[in-house]
């Protein structure tokens, strides 16, 4: 799933790299990242665990043998808690003593691929390789909920929908996007990705790079959902009302894009399998309510109102939608696996990519 040309330099702006530590530690490829005002926690291949500050100093290692460390989270709530997932097993971690877990849970079946928390970290949902999404009541430490029999194939990416604190979105290579009431395990909204609208689709384009989904990011005030796709789109969908709307995509990635998430309600990153980074601002696109599509192109669950989404292949609405709100795009040296963006004096982004250490970026906002 962690699926390379290099980016033009000539689009590449306002780039620091900073050459920090995050080195000797790690044994293969870094999978994973996550960082806080303070601390940065990196997981990787051969079940290692890394706990660094923020100058690259290692500050506590953890390793499970036997297994890979999939998916890591800081709380923003327990300033102490560290999330990771190894293969199907979720641990908890004081970042102090990391020496072995303070709670194991083993509720997911197979590989858990993304874990994700409520604005009040009373529950923590984990997406696998089984198509299901568990949801654990991190209170009462038990699980709460299995959210199944929707995805047909694995789920790579869960999110929170921001303000809605019974909501979550999900993604998978089945290339569906499901937004669930997880208190009652309904599906509230489907949409496949096959059914977009693409101006740059072509008779094998399902063949060359189909739109899976890798990952989620919703806007945290609950404006925006975007969708990081396999064939180098990247889907906007409004996620106001209680139905997703799509708006539209943007394409600047050459192949798979792995990794979405916000700076801020209307400015996220975005990174892919073509070694780059882009920065978006959607604000941008309500200038241009002309390229954004009609409510009524295209209907949720997965069905067709009757109106065709196909466009016209004179125009370029998404191309120029792309050139609206594409502010920079920067360069790595390698595929990314994930990316977290923090501040600090300025807008950096971690990177974890094929190679066994984190780099930073800074990036000009």
């Amino acid at each position: 799933m962690r699926s390379g040309v290099i980016c033009d330099p000539n689009v590449a702006r306002g780039l620091g790299m900073e050459s920090l530590g995050f080195q000797g530690e790690h044994t293969g490829s870094v999978l994973c990242v996550d960082v806080s005002e303070e601390v940065i926690v990196s997981g990787g291949e051969n079940g290692d665990l890394c706990l660094w500050n923020l100058e690259g100093k290692l500050l506590n290692k953890y390793r499970e043998e036997g297994t890979d460390c999939t998916s890591v989270l800081l709380s923003l709530v327990k300033k102490d808690v560290v999330y990771a997932a190894f293969n199907d097993v979720l641990k908890v971690f004081n970042r102090g003593d990391m020496s072995t877990p303070t709670d194991t849970f083993t509720y997911n079946s197979d590989e858990i691929n993304q874990i994700a928390v409520d604005e009040k970290e009373k529950y923590l949902a984990a997406s696998d390789d089984a198509g299901e999404i568990r949801v654990i009541d991190l209170t009462e430490k038990k699980l709460f909920k299995t959210l199944k029999n929707k995805h047909t194939n694995i789920c790579s990416s869960v999110c929170f929908r921001p303000l809605k604190p019974w909501e979550l979105f999900t993604g998978g290579l089945d290339s569906k996007v499901i937004h669930w009431d997880f208190s009652r395990h309904k599906c509230l909204n489907m949409f496949d990705m096959n059914e977009l609208n693409n101006p740059f689709e072509t008779p094998d384009s399902y063949m060359v790079s189909p739109p899976f989904v890798h990952h989620l990011a919703a806007s945290p005030n609950g404006k925006y959902l975007v969708a990081a796709l396999e064939n180098g789109l990247i889907a906007v969908f409004d996620s106001t009302r209680k139905h997703l709307r799509e708006l539209f995509s943007l394409h600047t990635h050459t192949q798979g894009v792995s990794q979405v998430h916000f700076l801020s309600d209307d400015k996220f990153v975005s990174g892919g399998n073509d070694c780059c980074i882009a920065l978006w601002d959607l604000s941008k696109s309500q200038d241009h309510p002309d390229l954004v599509l009609p409510a009524n192109a295209h209907a949720a669950n997965g069905t067709s109102n009757g109106i065709s989404s196909a466009p016209d292949p004179l125009e370029t609405k998404n191309q120029t939608m792309t050139d609206v709100c594409l502010v920079t795009k920067i360069e790595h040296t390698g595929k990314i696996n994930w990316m977290k963006p923090f501040h600090q004096e300025q807008w950096k982004i971690i990177i974890a990519d094929e190679s066994n250490k984190l780099s930073i970026k800074a990036i000009d906002v």
